[in-house]
């Protein structure tokens, strides 16, 4: 029985994964996939005392008596359209602590209505999203409540800086996801509900606006903001923290994510090209257009990546906060494989705990405060402020 198994050890954000955990002397470790000599290689590689463990995504068989060997599963295999029901459904059986990187709203559904009945009964904390989507939202929203001890009518996350790789998977990811929205009315319209999410995605508070995930605007203080091509997933993975904590975070929070394009009438025409290329990524067509795209996406591994954002908030009282969330290093590739094993690793802090509940949870209601610690210590920078 190992403590963490990495599923998908093999491609590059398992082998970031795997490294990380190797350089803090994780607990016991198996590295599982299709490919027994590169998991051998791997495994000689980083720790000989680690395990390895072969299973095909497509073999349920395989995937549960990879599950029950195990503690916690950090799975990076995707598009978890394609590969990820297994590990999750095998996981919510057995009562196994999971965490992925997901970022696709059709899949997540699916699993909420598929297996947190499961989950819950068996203990199993199943929590997806641990990467750059969506950690930085969430737990950044987390942070933002607990400085101001209030609920908050209004936040706006804005992405200040983002210099770094976007992975081949999150173009897969974004692609099957596109994929399905055009072929799927109910997907779409489940896809384009601002609480896809949230345990009942009909009783979220209607508020005006909310639906407009990609839009071009100026916020007050702020600037020209563009669309953020991750919001359509990050803000439902928020509003989803806020229904499973009984709204605490504002009965009618209006949450929204944008990115920073600068000010004046430089800035309105950054916010205009960010608005083209999310049109681009997100376009049912984009099968043909992934060459373009992939040439002007920045690539991993660049030097001087980083990233940092902010949540400016407002308040039911009307007081204004803002908590801002940095660090150094690949967003996508180094920083997301920290946050990955540590949230692992905060799960295996929490096995015992008397409150453990289980479910298909989020970062922010199935790891909380332990991880945001966490994240602090392990080189992640949390600042918030009262502004007003």
């Amino acid at each position: 029985m190992s403590d963490i198994t990495v599923y998908g050890a093999t491609g590059l954000v398992g082998q970031l994964v795997a490294r990380y955990l190797a350089s803090i002397d994780a607990p016991s470790v198996t590295l599982a996939g299709r490919n027994r000599p590169l998991l051998a290689a791997l495994r000689d590689e980083f720790n000989p005392h680690w395990d390895i463990a072969i299973a095909s995504a497509e073999d349920a068989t395989a995937v549960e008596r990879m599950v029950q060997r195990t503690r916690v599963v950090i799975t990076v295999v995707g598009p978890y359209t394609l590969y990820g029901d297994n590990v999750i459904a095998a996981c919510a059986e057995h009562g196994v602590d999971y965490v992925d990187l997901c970022g696709e709203v059709p899949f997540l559904r699916s699993s909420i209505d598929s297996h947190h009945a499961a989950a819950q009964s068996s203990g199993a904390r199943i929590i997806p999203s641990c990467g750059f989507d969506s950690v930085p939202s969430d737990i950044g929203m987390l942070n933002l409540f607990l400085a101001a001890g209030k609920p908050f009518a209004r936040v706006d996350m804005v992405v200040d800086k983002l210099k770094g790789g976007i992975s081949p998977g999150t173009i897969d990811s974004s692609l099957q996801v596109s994929h399905a929205a055009h072929a799927d009315r109910d997907i779409a319209r489940n896809l384009h509900n601002p609480y896809s999410l949230d345990p009942d995605p009909k009783t979220g508070p209607r508020l005006e606006g909310l639906q407009r995930d990609f839009e071009v605007r100026q916020i007050d203080g702020i600037g020209w903001v563009g669309p953020f091509f991750m919001s359509m997933f990050n803000t439902r993975v928020v509003r989803r923290s806020n229904a499973l904590l009984g709204r605490a975070w504002g009965t009618h929070l209006f949450y929204k994510e944008a990115w920073l394009a600068g000010s004046g009438l430089l800035g309105r025409a950054r916010a205009y090209g960010l608005a083209l290329a999310t049109k681009l990524l997100f376009d049912g067509t984009q099968s043909r257009l992934r060459p373009l795209v992939e040439k002007v996406l920045p690539k991993p591994g660049r030097e001087g990546a980083h990233f940092q954002v902010s949540h400016h908030g407002i308040t039911e009282d009307g007081q204004r906060w803002r908590a801002t969330l940095s660090a150094q290093g690949d967003p996508g590739y180094e920083v997301t494989a920290m946050m990955l094993s540590q949230a692992a690793l905060c799960l295996l802090d929490s096995r015992t705990a008397a409150e453990r509940t289980g479910g298909i949870l989020t970062p922010a209601t199935g790891l909380g405060e332990p991880y945001l610690k966490r994240l602090s210590t392990h080189g992640m920078n949390f600042n918030t402020e009262r502004v007003d």
